[in-house]
């Protein structure tokens, strides 16, 4: 895979022609994971003798990391009052859970496949960046049959910061030896957009996944896609957007 070549077509202020890869957020924007992590969060919850809750109330607690939803699946019976030790016990319990479920009922998102072959076969490097943790990002991949698709994973455990700090996203360009502003991000959350404006990359806006209000704040995305062909239209000139 290489850096592909367009005719010149801007968006905002977006060249088309300078992209040479795309990177990916894996949750809510590649994969619909809610169910699996619904389950293994109730799991957990069951386990410190809490009700179960529904999958709308599990897609508002994604996008942060794993830490950071077995805090909120548990802070928001306990009202917060949990120890570092309480959390560390949790989490471990919650990636056992976890493992035993991870592509039970997880699904691509409509459109995907043929998004990643769409730009591939145009010679743009393919990238995950992700807060979740490599073990479960990997596996999720694989089990899903998208690992080969992808020439860099970076997972919330790979580096110091996570999204919305936009080391991440650096290091990815890094290692696909582009510059940041020549790649594209697409991802679903207010988290994703922040990280590549940090980076000053251009983000595009999965209007499919899980945070519904990501397009709504002060910080924009360039494009909200309706579906994942919308991404196909966007890197084609002379289509009518």
């Amino acid at each position: 895979m290489g850096g592909a070549q367009t005719d010149a077509v801007t968006v905002g202020t977006v060249a088309v022609n300078s992209i040479r890869a795309f990177l990916f957020d894996l949750d809510g924007t590649l994969v619909d994971s809610v169910p699996d992590l619904t389950t293994a969060v109730n799991q957990l919850r069951s386990a410190w003798r809490f009700e179960p809750v529904s999958e709308e109330r599990v897609r508002c607690w994604i996008g942060d990391g794993a830490h950071r939803l077995v805090e909120r699946a548990l802070s928001s019976t306990t009202g917060g009052l949990l120890t570092d030790a309480e959390l560390e016990q949790a989490y471990t319990l919650f990636v056992d859970y976890y493992h035993r479920s991870i592509c039970d009922r997880s699904t691509v998102y409509p459109g995907v496949l043929e998004l990643l072959e769409n730009l591939s076969s145009r010679g743009y490097f393919l990238g995950v960046v992700t807060n979740k943790p490599r073990q479960f990002a990997e596996l999720l991949l694989a089990r899903l049959n998208l690992s080969g698709h992808f020439d860099v994973l970076v997972a919330g455990d790979d580096l110091p910061c996570m999204k919305p700090h936009p080391a991440m996203l650096v290091h990815a360009c890094e290692t696909l030896g582009i510059l940041t502003g020549q790649a594209v991000f697409v991802g679903d959350s207010g988290t994703d957009v922040a990280a590549a404006r940090a980076a000053r990359m251009p983000v595009l806006l999965a209007g499919w996944g899980y945070d519904p209000t990501a397009g709504e704040g002060d910080v924009m995305p360039d494009v909200i896609l309706r579906d994942a062909r919308d991404v196909v239209l966007w890197v084609s000139p002379g289509i009518d957007r």
